[in-house]
């Protein structure tokens, strides 16, 4: 029961994905990031931009990744710590795109919190002498090293109908780093 209950953090996160995608079908606007609502006083677009996508297939490309990620970790979090977790994540990474990128005035993804929940899984998995935690860090820091010095595929910005922002990558990324000591010591007095 406690395997299928911890699998609901991850069923809701993508079901919030969905219901704002679908609110926002025709008018992409409602829920986005946007640079100049924000700074008008909007400030829940630092959130909710997260969680609202250009299409259909960039969607589906977020929730799939979500789905492996939940795979690898969802044993690390009860509700109330993963809702957490998403939280921090939303706000670094629309903090960091707010006061890092000021020529990004729209985002709409759920990637760069994908990046930090890797990370902060990696962290707990490298702490519990999962060699499979240094891969996926190390791996996810190279990847996000390589996307700032080259870009992203092209073919993924046609998909998405979209420029990918991996600034967003990068933030989720530092984001998840910062917070992962927290989540570490959480998840070890959940342990105890």
């Amino acid at each position: 029961m406690q395997i299928q209950h911890r699998w609901l953090n991850w069923f809701f996160l993508g079901l919030l994905c969905l219901i704002i995608y679908a609110i926002s079908a025709e008018n992409i606007t409602a829920l986005d990031y946007n640079r100049e609502s924000i700074i008008n006083g909007e400030y829940w677009r630092l959130i909710s931009g997260n969680f609202n996508h250009t299409n259909i297939y960039h969607l589906l490309l977020n929730l799939g990744a979500l789905a492996v990620i939940g795979g690898l970790h969802y044993r690390y979090y009860n509700s109330a710590a993963y809702t957490g977790l998403i939280l921090l994540l939303s706000i670094g990474v629309g903090v960091g795109i707010l006061w890092l990128s000021p020529s990004t005035h729209l985002y709409v993804g759920l990637s760069g919190i994908l990046h930090g929940i890797i990370i902060v899984g990696a962290v707990i998995d490298v702490t519990k002498k999962y060699y499979s935690g240094y891969v996926l860090m190390i791996g996810t820091i190279i990847k996000v090293i390589n996307e700032q010095l080259f870009n992203s595929p092209v073919e993924i910005s046609q998909l998405i109908e979209a420029r990918v922002l991996t600034e967003a990558h990068l933030y989720g990324l530092v984001t998840g780093l910062i917070i992962a000591p927290l989540y570490v010591y959480l998840n070890k007095k959940k342990s105890a």
